[in-house]
Order: structure tokens, then sequence, then C-alpha cells
């Protein structure tokens, strides 16, 4: 009976712990957003493998809100401040909308 309680003391918390954060992932897979890139930025790291990056953008919505969103380094190059970006569920990451002539 008491292999059982450890078991439910150790096993509880981490199947909450791995619903959250399937939650969460699903939950920004579905975000969608439209808005103007404010700052941009790059983070370094050092782990077990060396050295890495972590390149995020901060994003003003249509709607006013503020977004910190982490992109991966070839859209980091691509977009600058001042971008109009769109983030569609169909999407992975932000793209560039196209500038009128």
């Amino acid at each position: 009976m008491s292999y059982l309680i450890l078991l439910v003391l150790i096993a509880g918390p981490l199947a909450l712990a791995l619903v959250a954060f399937a939650s969460r992932r699903r939950r920004s897979f579905d975000d969608s957003y439209a808005g103007e890139i404010t700052d941009r930025w790059t983070t370094t790291g050092y782990g077990a493998n060396g050295m890495s990056h972590s390149f995020w953008l901060r994003i003003r919505t249509d709607d006013g809100n503020e977004l910190t969103v982490h992109v991966d380094g070839v859209s980091y190059q691509k977009l600058e401040i001042g971008d109009r970006v769109m983030r569609t569920a169909a999407t992975r990451r932000p793209v560039r909308l196209k500038r009128a002539p």
C-alpha cells in the first residue's frame, strides 16, 4: 500500500506538469495575430552542447496587446523593427505583410 502512495506522490505532479505543458504548446500553435514589430533581440546560453542563441521579437498587435515571440534565426534575419507581421493558426512563425506601393 505504501508503494502505491509513493507512486501517486511522484507521478501525480509529473502528470500535471505534462498536461500543462501540452496545453500551453497547443494554445501557442492556435494563436493568430497581426501587428508591428517594436523590438527584437537575441539571448545567448551555454549548455552541454556549447553555445546556443535564442531569437525574440516584441510585437504590438492591432488590438493593442504586446506579445513577446520566440522565432528561428531565419525569421529573425528577415524581419526588422517596424515591419508589419501576421501569424495565422496555419503557420508556424510570423510572416511579413506586403507593403502597399
